[in-house]
């Protein structure tokens, strides 16, 4: 069940303009595959797919996010001790050269750059520390190549696993007074089994409560204001 809030998300295409509290309508929509639940000793494998949709309610604001905070369900569990990494100075070279078994997922990314549309291209590692590593790639109209950091970290509540990421400066504001911006934000985290063995998946899911998994993102932006959205996933 998707929930619609007033936020903004992940800036990474510029749009000239001085920067204003950011007025839109943010919709957070997530699907999970299985989404049948196993144990904690055996998780069930699974795909996580997160599709974040920005819709401007003042077209002439300007502004960028400066963190984004993801909260995952208390049931699901995380694995990234169980699979290869790969260095963020070897992707922002060359993610082919990174190791087999690192590449976790795969994204895109829309957004409205000056009048014009820029399509981007999402790769999704699994960095050292505990990060999810996001390659951000565009060609036109403008040249992008960008790594940004996300590290996993232990949540609260009805929540077990936050990413927390940080937006670079250089995507926030890649010319004085032009701050970025983005109107869709999609990736998909593929069903993996670790080199351990089936039960450590790289997202698994141990249990269903109430028949439903929490979701949950938490924005700040350049201007200091903050928004959330959420959504829940059923689950079995």
């Amino acid at each position: 069940m998707r929930k619609v809030a007033v936020l903004a998300v992940m800036a990474v295409v510029p749009v000239a303009g001085i920067a204003h509290a950011a007025t839109v309508d943010q919709s957070i929509d997530v699907k999970i595959s299985p989404s049948k639940a196993g144990t904690k000793k055996k998780p069930t494998a699974a795909s996580l797919k997160f599709d974040i949709a920005t819709v401007k309610k003042v077209q002439n604001e300007s502004f960028a996010t400066k963190t984004a905070t993801l909260f995952f369900d208390k049931n699901l569990v995380f694995n990234p001790a169980a699979f290869p990494t790969c260095k963020q100075a070897t992707i922002q070279a060359n993610e082919g050269k990174c190791v087999k078994g690192s590449k976790v997922g795969t994204g895109s990314a829309v957004g409205n750059a000056l009048g014009q549309t820029q399509n981007l291209k999402v790769s999704l590692f699994n960095g050292p520390g505990k990060t999810l590593l996001l390659h951000v790639t565009g060609s036109s109209p403008l040249a992008i190549d960008s790594v940004i950091v996300g590290k996993l970290k232990s949540a609260s509540g009805a929540y077990g696993t936050k990413l927390v990421v940080t937006i670079p400066d250089n995507l926030q504001q890649p010319l004085p007074g032009v701050f970025a911006t983005l109107t869709s934000f999609k990736t998909s985290i593929t069903k993996l089994a670790g080199k351990k063995g089936k039960n450590t998946p790289y997202i698994g899911i141990k249990g269903c409560t109430k028949k439903r998994l929490a979701f949950k993102g938490d924005f700040v932006f350049t201007d200091g204001t903050k928004a959330s959205a959420t959504d829940t996933v059923a689950c079995k």
